[in-house]
């Protein structure tokens, strides 16, 4: 992350930050020579973070084991706020890593306008942060680099509420929802509306828009992402979004993004008691369980 005081200095006094972090780090040069090493089962590559996007190998393998432990046999990833693709494009991957691994089958969706960032609406828009038209899509190069995911364009108010209708997606298990508004979060969120049969029980998602790379940008629970979540977990009583209380402490090497990941807990949900330990591996349902 970058800081207010790394923005004001000069040239090579950002380059001795980055050397004082790597001493302060040294753990992250042996990361960074161990990214660079086609080695280890895509379950170990997910846990050590040697992946570009390790929040999205974390949240899909999530999704993928849970799946598996319910004997569920296809689930859905999706991604809000797709921009030039490079997230989407690596979900993808993951996604058909995670089946290699788990043999559940993964669809995936990307969200987006296609013309950037719309008006903000108000002061929880942040536009001190966020401007209109920023972030705009390439379609066609866009659409040429995913082999199998599949993009949702609109205004999410109008999408989001048809999706499942219209697409009738195996159940979703991780959402990324990257879209800065405020606006377009509380519209996102709304996705979590439909019935238990589109959704895992629990739904692991990564918040991308919580923290800000600068000191100027100040997140908080009433402007933002975070006020599109303080919002639906007030309006929701069967359901709530909650970060993964001490998942850094979980992690062999913990990172920023372990704070950015949250999970949809849906208490009525008709799984959401089904037992799914540590030992249930050695016991799961066969991926035909379910319909």
């Amino acid at each position: 992350m970058g800081g207010l005081v790394e923005s004001s200095v000069s040239g090579p006094e950002r380059i001795l930050i980055q050397v004082v972090r790597l001493l302060l780090q040294p753990g992250r040069l042996v990361l960074a020579a161990l990214r660079r090493l086609p080695v280890g089962s895509h379950a170990l590559r997910g846990a050590l973070d040697l992946y570009p996007r390790p929040h999205y190998a974390y949240g899909v393998q999530q999704a993928a084991v849970l799946a598996r432990r319910l004997g569920i046999p296809r689930i859905s990833v999706v991604e809000f706020g797709v921009a030039g693709g490079a997230g989407l494009v690596e979900m993808d991957r993951m996604a058909r890593l995670a089946t290699a691994d788990t043999g559940v089958a993964i669809d995936v969706y990307g969200f987006d306008t296609g013309r950037g960032l719309p008006k903000p609406t108000d002061y929880r828009d942040l536009p001190y942060t966020w401007r209109e038209g920023d972030f705009v899509m390439d379609h066609e190069a866009l659409r040429a680099r995913l082999p199998q995911a599949e993009l949702v364009l609109g205004d999410i108010r109008e999408t989001v509420p048809s999706f499942l209708q219209a697409h009738d997606p195996a159940p979703i298990g991780f959402v990324s929802i990257d879209v800065d508004y405020y606006s377009s979060t509380a519209a996102t969120l709304r996705l979590f509306d439909g019935d238990h049969g589109h959704f895992m029980p629990r739904v692991f998602c990564y918040l991308d828009d919580i923290v800000g790379d600068e000191d100027q940008v100040v997140h908080s629970d009433y402007v933002g992402e975070l006020a599109g979540v303080r919002e639906f977990n007030e309006a929701n009583d069967a359901m709530k979004l909650s970060p993964i209380n001490g998942l850094r402490h979980k992690r062999a090497v913990p990172a920023p993004w372990n704070d950015l990941i949250y999970v949809l807990h849906r208490f009525e949900h008709p799984d959401y008691g089904t037992y799914v330990g540590r030992e249930h591996a050695e016991t799961q349902l066969p991926l035909d369980a379910r319909p």
